[in-house]
């Protein structure tokens, strides 16, 4: 696949409010805003993928096919003790089913390790998210075991699995 990844710029902004406007998209994301607007919920991520990447908290990128973001991959919340970060991804649906994520994450990965300087890399996800554990499944991600209902989504408590990837892990 002829995927590229770049910084996120203003052109980017009509994807992102595509994204964060659906709930198939949202369903897993983790979103956390107090946002109900498509488009402010947009400005709000892109503002927050610049500023990590500016100050180095994390890393995102656009993923790119013919030029056109179609989703975004990276990490964030770099734990400095541990040199961890989370992962975080997500694709617009019209592209799903056709091995785009699982290609952005194997092309992506060594650039997120390397720009973070990561000694590891962790995915929370949740349970009935199974294309997501297939993908960091298949992508050479451990599953390390279940969270249970160790975060709050809305009024409820959810469960999340962890599954990571240590930087040594990259060249298998």
């Amino acid at each position: 696949m002829n995927l590229q990844f770049r910084d996120f710029d203003d052109g980017d902004l009509s994807a992102i409010v595509s994204a964060m406007g659906d709930p198939q998209v949202t369903r897993y994301y983790g979103l956390e805003t107090t946002q109900t607007d498509a488009l402010a919920i947009a400005r709000e991520q892109l503002s927050w993928y610049r500023a990590l990447n500016a100050e180095g908290a994390g890393w995102w990128q656009a993923i790119c096919l013919n030029g056109q973001s179609i989703g975004a991959i990276g990490a964030y919340d770099r734990d400095e003790d541990g040199d961890s970060a989370e992962l975080g991804y997500w694709l617009l649906p019209s592209h799903w089913g056709r091995g785009l994520m699982r290609s952005a994450l194997s092309q992506c990965l060594p650039g997120v390790f390397q720009q973070l300087n990561l000694h590891s890399l962790v995915a929370y996800v949740e349970p009935e998210n199974q294309m997501s554990i297939k993908l960091l499944t298949a992508c050479g991600f451990a599953y390390e075991g279940l969270l249970r209902e160790c975060t709050r989504r809305g009024d409820d408590y959810v469960s999340l699995q962890r599954f990571s990837m240590l930087a040594r892990e990259l060249e298998r």
